[in-house]
């Protein structure tokens, strides 16, 4: 019977107790109290059963998983990196007991407003992923801020992260990265002679700026700069031009009456620098390959410690290990050799997908890892806090706008193409490398 009905039952002599029974029939005082005992554990056992019983019934049902929203491609030309990119970020989810949302961040932008409004209406959603693309990030963090769930921006444009309290830009911009490469190489050669070799592009334009400008800063100079178009296969003239023995020219202008040759460029004599201690190849690991050669040929250049940026970590740079062995270059990712939580993340991600994972795949595991084991009010602090989390890629921590306050690590290509950390850059000597 319920506790709260009213019987209406007459009332009867109380019962006798078990104690009062058992004398009655002759039991010992040992055994009546010790069968009591038992009888009156039972008792409570079998009452608090029944209490939580009703407590479990009483409750609804049990809590859903935590949800994460994703936003990427899914159409359009970056179709193909958004689709890897969900099958990583649903692995993470279930690994972690969450459940994964996808968005086209491609919709035109009444259709991704009305998708991603319609996602983040789940009490369930603790956060969101993405962005690729900063053109996207502004609306994504503007809905974001309205339903006051931390979004992580995959976008590395700088500033995207300041339009919102509640977004984050979870990726380095390549003027931070090449700020950081000017900062590790004045450290460890401050009298160096620096070069930057960079393409004609807006990745260019920004990694040679940030370079020279952190250069600069410590007082010293960059002595030689070379640009070059997006795509070019003979690399000859901008070796050239980085030693002193061409200028670049604009188009439609002339030196001494002579006009620009295919490259751009017309030659002005004797190269003015006999070689460089340190050079910034600027680019990706496929115009990377396509530079070796030409940068090993130039005797002027044989001594040349080369650095890169994280674009370099990629399939064509294993073919090139023999002519780049001993240069280095930046990534918030070392791979397996980087030991630890990153080994056995590399190793339990081949077996799945039977291939090495890149970079962003490694940062968006640990972004939905995080997200997962957060509810929205934990997340939002520990993203705000001067301590944030740790992950495979290492500690995540971002400043008060919301920008990463991420350390790359120095990684060296070894002869057969792959990368391994520096133990300790800071600890590095320049024959060491």
């Amino acid at each position: 019977m319920c506790a709260c009905a009213w019987s209406h039952r007459r009332l009867r002599p109380a019962p006798k107790t078990s104690l009062e029974v058992g004398c009655a029939r002759g039991y010992s005082g040992r055994f009546v109290i010790s069968f009591v005992k038992r009888v009156s554990a039972a008792m409570v056992c079998a009452a608090l059963m029944a209490l939580c019983s009703a407590v479990v019934h009483a409750q609804p049902a049990l809590q859903s998983p935590a949800q994460i929203v994703a936003v990427l491609p899914q159409s359009g030309a970056l179709v193909g990196v958004g689709e890897q990119l969900v099958e990583v970020m649903m692995w993470a989810a279930a690994d972690a007991g969450a459940s994964l949302i996808v968005v086209d961040s491609e919709l035109a932008n009444d259709a991704l407003v009305e998708a991603l409004s319609h996602a983040l209406s789940d009490e369930g959603v603790v956060g969101i992923v993405g962005p690729l693309r900063a053109s996207r990030a502004g609306l994504v963090a503007a809905l974001s801020s309205q339903a006051r769930v931390p979004a992580l921006l995959l976008s590395g444009v700088e500033g995207v992260e300041e339009r919102s309290h509640w977004a984050f830009r979870a990726r380095l911009s390549v003027g931070e990265q090449a700020s950081f490469a000017a900062s590790w190489a004045y450290e460890q050669w401050p009298q160096a002679r620096v070069g930057v070799m960079a393409p004609l592009t807006e990745y260019g334009d920004e990694a040679a700026r940030a370079f020279v400008s952190a250069w600069s800063k410590e007082g010293a100079r960059v002595v030689g700069l070379a640009r070059y178009r997006s795509g070019e296969t003979q690399f000859t003239p901008v070796v050239e031009t980085l030693l002193g023995a061409r200028v670049r020219l604009e188009r439609g202008r002339e030196v001494a009456g002579r006009r620009a040759d295919r490259w751009g460029t017309v030659r002005v004599g004797a190269q003015r620098l006999d070689g460089l201690d340190v050079l910034l190849l600027a680019d990706f690991d496929d115009a990377i390959a396509r530079q070796a050669p030409f940068i090993v040929r130039e005797k002027a250049l044989q001594q040349t410690q080369l650095l890169g940026l994280s674009g370099w970590g990629g399939q064509r740079l294993q073919q090139s290990g023999e002519e780049l062995a001993g240069a280095v270059f930046f990534d918030t990712f070392g791979g397996i050799a980087q030991g630890g939580a990153a080994e056995a993340f590399v190793l339990a991600f081949e077996t799945r997908f039977v291939r090495e994972p890149t970079t962003v795949e490694a940062e968006v595991f640990d972004l939905v890892g995080f997200l997962a084991s957060s509810g929205r009010g934990d997340a939002i602090r520990t993203l705000r806090s001067s301590q944030g989390f740790e992950g495979v890629t290492g500690r995540w921590r971002f400043d008060r706008r919301g920008a990463p306050l991420r350390v790359p690590q120095a990684l060296r290509v070894t002869e057969d193409g792959r990368w391994i950390p520096l133990n300790s850059w800071s600890a590095e000597t320049p024959d060491a490398l």
